[in-house]
């Protein structure tokens, strides 16, 4: 159990990393370069920047259910969890139901991961926490897309889907692929460099237009262990 609840951490948390910086960082570094009028591939790519940036503004206040699934390099299922993502910025809290109760939200420059199984509670640096995540180049000040990001939009019949590779290999992801319908987020998709995919599916409500404060308050039991902060 230990084990397994230790592999199912390190899966949950590197998504968790990856969807923070989506919704919160990557809309706020949004930008390019100045592009040729005579580049129609660089017009093209600025534009699916411009089309992300819009998107994930529009994710101010963010409220889905969801279930992610992470398969290995063969395909096969590793892990498969559900629960419920609130975002109203700059407060953030990722809920699992099963198949292991935990609780994450975003303090101020903290991040709170709360295990009631092991009535544990871990409190980390946020931009520590999500360092090692597989988008953790983005936290940087200096971050323009169009510098170290290829962004290209894709319209299907599920709505737009956006697909960033990094410019570099030194990375620790090979792609990031945002789905988006008429009620906002609906997919995240990470590749790893070995092959590793996390899928995650979202049902967001887009009647939800604010979220009450207390929602994203962490209250845990006296006796909890509680390690760092």
């Amino acid at each position: 159990m230990a084990a397994e609840k230790y592999w199912f951490h390190i899966g949950i948390e590197s998504a968790l990393g990856g969807l923070i910086l989506l919704l919160v960082a990557l809309s706020a570094a949004a930008g390019g370069n100045e592009v040729s009028d005579h580049d129609p591939r660089a017009a093209y790519l600025a534009d699916s920047r411009t089309r992300l940036s819009d998107r994930l503004d529009a994710l101010a206040v963010y409220s889905a259910r969801f279930t992610q699934d992470v398969f290995g390099a063969r395909g096969e299922l590793l892990e498969r969890s559900q629960g419920q993502v609130l975002l109203q910025r700059p407060d953030f809290k990722w809920v699992v139901d099963a198949p292991y109760p935990q609780v994450i939200v975003t303090e101020g420059d903290q991040l709170k991961v709360y295990d009631p199984d092991l009535q544990q509670l871990t409190i980390r640096p946020l931009d520590e926490a999500l360092s090692d995540t597989p988008v953790s180049i983005l936290t940087r000040d200096d971050v323009i897309i169009g510098d170290r990001f290829h962004v290209a939009r894709i319209a299907d019949e599920l709505g737009e889907a956006y697909v960033i590779q990094p410019a570099s290999e030194e990375t620790l992801y090979r792609e990031i692929r945002l789905q988006f319908d008429s009620r906002g987020l609906t997919g995240l998709d990470i590749l790893d460099h070995v092959g590793q995919r996390t899928e995650i599916r979202f049902s967001p409500d887009p009647a939800v237009s604010m979220i009450d404060s207390a929602e994203f308050v962490l209250e845990v039991p006296p006796d909890t262990d509680v390690i760092g902060g």
